[in-house]
């Protein structure tokens, strides 16, 4: 019995470990600068990204670069937690309005993130484009 016990706990460690790494990617990750050529071709400002222009930075990366969402490290599981984080406060919002400000930015953080990725890999494009220009 005891060792199921720790057994437990060992997991229980284990998952919390594991998912605190997780986080702590995809936020490094959403604190990299942005580019000029994001806000060129996409229209939007860097500091003007909230939690709302998740979906729209989502369809924009279909739209820009339809590779993106296979390729990308993360973009799946981000856009998971965001929805997760979006039905939470559409439950817990209405009955606690104001107690929950750490969903909105845990939701800002996962736009951004997507915004990142979007940026990285017009970036990439970007660079191909020319190296295939001078070869």
């Amino acid at each position: 019995m005891i060792s199921a016990v720790i057994l437990l706990l060992s997991v229980v460690a284990l998952v919390r470990f594991a998912a605190s790494q997780w986080r702590a990617l995809w936020i490094a990750s959403a604190q990299q600068p942005l580019s000029q050529s994001l806000h060129l071709s996409t229209g939007i400002d860097e500091s003007s990204i909230t939690s709302r222009d998740f979906g729209k930075l989502l369809s924009l990366c279909d739209q820009l670069s339809p590779e993106l969402r296979k390729s990308s490290p993360w973009l799946s599981e981000v856009s998971m937690y965001y929805r997760l984080l979006e039905k939470f406060e559409q439950v817990f919002g209405r009955l606690f309005p104001g107690k929950f400000a750490w969903a909105t930015r845990e939701m800002e953080v996962c736009a951004r993130f997507v915004a990142v990725a979007l940026d990285q890999n017009l970036a990439m494009n970007l660079d191909r484009r020319m190296v295939a220009r001078f070869n």
